[in-house]
């Protein structure tokens, strides 16, 4: 940090030793910090600096403010629901916690999208427990549990965090960590509620059990966890699907109701009823070539989606249920979870296909945004197969000997041989 912004000793830095390593008041220059990093120290570093222009309550509500006034759909939103002073009073509540200011601090310079994520999701949780006519305690939580569910980020490395491309298994056990450090964090700091920071800690979480750090299942889990964890996905897919489209959050609504069977009945309610406040896409109007163009790409998307659920419902069968192995478990439930997707979708009626060849013939803007509210839905769903491959690649890499480790090597085999569909519009979630 001391490359971006002024860093002051607050007091005495110590070494576990006794020994003084920078004196109070001085500034962290990078001499001083590579002959502190040689030691063990008596506290903690964080407990004995300060960084310059450290975020604060008006500085974050200032810039949560911004951030809403520049999206046009989430202003409106915000203009039906929100409050000023509950939100002021929300922010007011990081004041309590400088430890938490100073690393949302750090996560804004070295980590930006993280940060802007974060106040996205601060900003959603406490819409959705005003709407859900919450108490101000608990509208604090929902906030302070969605401005920090991913302060875990800043331990992680980064090089990891910003690679492109797939992770290795090694990789994706340190990106699991981040919610058991965030917790680690917040737990020691007085005063912080244990509602928002059980909340970081099981954000990752699913209801089916496939979820990390603890595969946990329904039974397990609180409400406010499962909550970010939805609103995670939400903003992935408006950031990643709507907005590069210009198209209203509005549009996330299709996608949350295939997936209501995956989440608690309560979160997904909430914040559907929260989208249904922002205003319709605008209406476009597309040339011919556009959309046979889509329509192309959405009967690719659908004929790869058909090949991989036969395979991955074939392997389940082969797989059985008697092996008693919570790791397999977890697999065949993303890959059940993926069935009841494609079948309630109708992805495998013949009325679909015929649909999909029969907006060509029509130009019009409703066909249009039919199209485009298909494509979310497919990529959500294609989504859910990488997820699939992911942990059982994951459980391939950890567990080669196992009985049926062959079996879900097979299936990863098979489906790598199926054609991918283009990438347009493809979005990757943490």
């Amino acid at each position: 940090m001391q490359d971006k912004a002024n860093i002051v000793a607050t007091e005495d830095i110590l070494s576990d030793k006794g020994v003084l390593l920078a004196k109070s008041g001085i500034e962290i220059n990078k001499k001083t910090c590579e002959n502190i990093l040689k030691f063990k120290l008596l506290k903690p570093l964080e407990d004995s600096i300060a960084i310059a222009n450290q975020l604060n309550a008006k500085s974050v509500y200032d810039k949560i403010t911004v951030f809403i006034n520049e999206d046009p759909w989430l202003k409106e939103i915000n203009n039906k629901l929100g409050d000023k002073t509950t939100l002021q009073r929300c922010c007011l509540r990081l004041d309590k916690f400088p430890l938490l200011e100073q690393k949302l601090t750090v996560l804004c310079l070295e980590l930006p999208d993280v940060f802007e994520q974060a106040i996205f999701s601060a900003w959603l949780s406490y819409i959705c427990s005003l709407n859900g006519k919450r108490t101000q305690s608990e509208i604090d939580e929902y906030f302070l549990a969605g401005i920090s569910h991913d302060v875990g980020f800043l331990h992680i490395n980064h090089e990891i965090l910003k690679k492109e491309g797939d992770l290795t298994a090694e990789e994706w056990r340190n990106i699991q960590s981040h919610p058991i450090i965030g917790y680690e964090i917040l737990k020691g700091i007085s005063g912080y509620p244990k509602a928002s920071a059980r909340a970081v800690l099981e954000h990752h979480e699913n209801l089916d059990g496939s979820g990390y750090p603890r595969n946990k299942t329904g039974q397990e889990l609180d409400h406010l966890g499962q909550l970010i964890n939805l609103l995670d996905n939400v903003i992935a897919i408006y950031n990643k699907k709507c907005k590069i489209t210009n198209r209203s959050i509005r549009s996330v609504i299709p996608v949350l109701q295939i997936n209501m069977h995956s989440y608690m009945p309560d979160a997904v309610s909430s914040i559907i009823r929260t989208l249904k406040e922002a205003p319709e896409s605008p209406v476009k109007y597309p040339g011919a070539d556009e959309v046979k163009s889509l329509v192309d790409e959405a009967q690719n998307k659908q004929v790869y989606i058909q090949k991989t659920t036969h395979i991955i419902k074939d392997t389940n069968q082969q797989l059985g249920y008697t092996h008693n192995n919570k790791d397999i478990f977890s697999i065949q439930n993303i890959a059940n979870n993926i069935i009841l997707i494609v079948n309630s979708a109708g992805l495998y009626d013949t009325n679909y296909t015929d649909w999909l060849s029969g907006l060509e013939e029509s130009a019009q803007e409703s066909v249009f945004n039919e199209i485009e509210e298909t494509q979310i839905m497919l990529g959500e769903i294609i989504y859910q197969f990488q997820s699939y491959q992911k942990y059982a690649n994951g459980f391939v890499c950890n567990y080669p000997t196992h009985e049926l480790a062959h079996l879900i090597q097979e299936c990863l085999n098979k489906v790598s041989l199926i054609p991918k569909p283009g990438s347009k519009g493809s979005f990757k979630q943490a």
